[in-house]
């Protein structure tokens, strides 16, 4: 068998990874723990109760496989920084198990990686930057501001003795030359930290119309309608970033041979959040991604010997 590592963390049965999304709490977190390696969040310092009313579109996955995408607009409900590491701690699982940290601040996000440095539970800390809820000393989404990036792992290497590697998750750039300015900066701290790239977040701004209730019925766009915006942004990344910081390829992935296509592009390893999430459970999930019929090529990739 293959042995799969990405940013810096072994995946013992094959290289995917439940996305930030599906796991917003640790009571979830738990479920999907027993069968795959997670990433749970994304977390801030203070509990957020989230948007009400209707926050996700469509309600099953017949139907969002169907259509070909997905529309939430949660407001990144969670339990906050302290509560989460409290009950993550209490997990036992052979998976690995990396925490998603938000800020409304620069700071925040530092106290995140601070609250989650010396877990013992926590392989990793994926610092999310997609996220169009946490604007607040960056009036920017952190994706669109290397400024406040480069001031983050800047502030990092002097403020924390970081233990875990790092992975940065970012919006999708339509500007190529966007996405290669933050590329050749986040180049800039590849000896300071273990580091991969994450991409891509859900594509902001999208109009759900009536279907979605907070911000007018913009939502965020996932599933298969961004999967090629998705692949693009890995092959943009690989062109650019050092070769020593792995790219872990996100979006519209709903079959095993999706995967094969975002390795193939260069990703080390993929994260999996709309499936999972319409899924509902492990064993709806998997049977979709390991359908016969569209994972050939992925069953023969993680039987290879590399």
């Amino acid at each position: 068998m293959p042995q799969w590592t990405a940013g810096g963390v072994r995946l013992p049965h094959g290289p995917y990874i439940i996305g930030a999304g599906v796991c917003k709490n640790p009571d979830t977190t738990e479920i999907w723990l027993q069968v795959a390696p997670v990433v749970s969040g994304s977390y801030t310092a203070e509990t957020r109760a989230g948007n009400p009313g209707r926050v996700v579109y469509p309600q099953t996955l017949e139907s969002f496989l169907e259509i070909g995408f997905g529309l939430n607009s949660y407001g990144m409900p969670n339990t906050g920084f302290q509560v989460a590491a409290k009950q993550l701690s209490k997990f036992r699982s052979e998976q690995p198990l990396i925490v998603s940290v938000a800020g409304f601040s620069i700071d925040e996000y530092i106290e995140g990686v601070q609250t989650f440095n010396n877990h013992t539970r926590v392989s990793a800390i994926e610092l999310n930057f997609g996220c169009p809820n946490t604007q607040g000393d960056h009036p920017d989404i952190m994706s669109f501001n290397p400024g406040a990036v480069r001031k983050l792992l800047e502030m990092l290497c002097v403020t924390v003795e970081v233990k875990k590697p790092i992975w940065l998750k970012f919006s999708p750039f339509s500007n190529p030359a966007e996405l290669k300015r933050m590329a050749l900066l986040v180049n800039k701290f590849a000896e300071d930290y273990t580091l991969a790239v994450v991409t891509c977040n859900t594509f902001p701004n999208a109009y759900a119309g009536d279907v979605v209730d907070p911000n007018n019925g913009l939502s965020g766009l996932s599933g298969p309608a961004i999967k090629e915006i998705a692949r693009g942004q890995v092959r943009w990344f690989k062109a650019n970033l050092d070769p020593a910081i792995d790219i872990i390829g996100v979006g519209g992935i709903t079959t095993g041979d999706d995967i094969v296509d975002f390795l193939d592009d260069g990703a080390k390893a993929v994260q999996l959040t709309s499936l999972p999430f319409w899924a509902g459970n492990p064993s709806d999930f998997f049977r979709q991604l390991m359908d016969t019929n569209t994972s050939s090529r992925f069953i023969e990739r993680l039987t290879d010997d590399i």
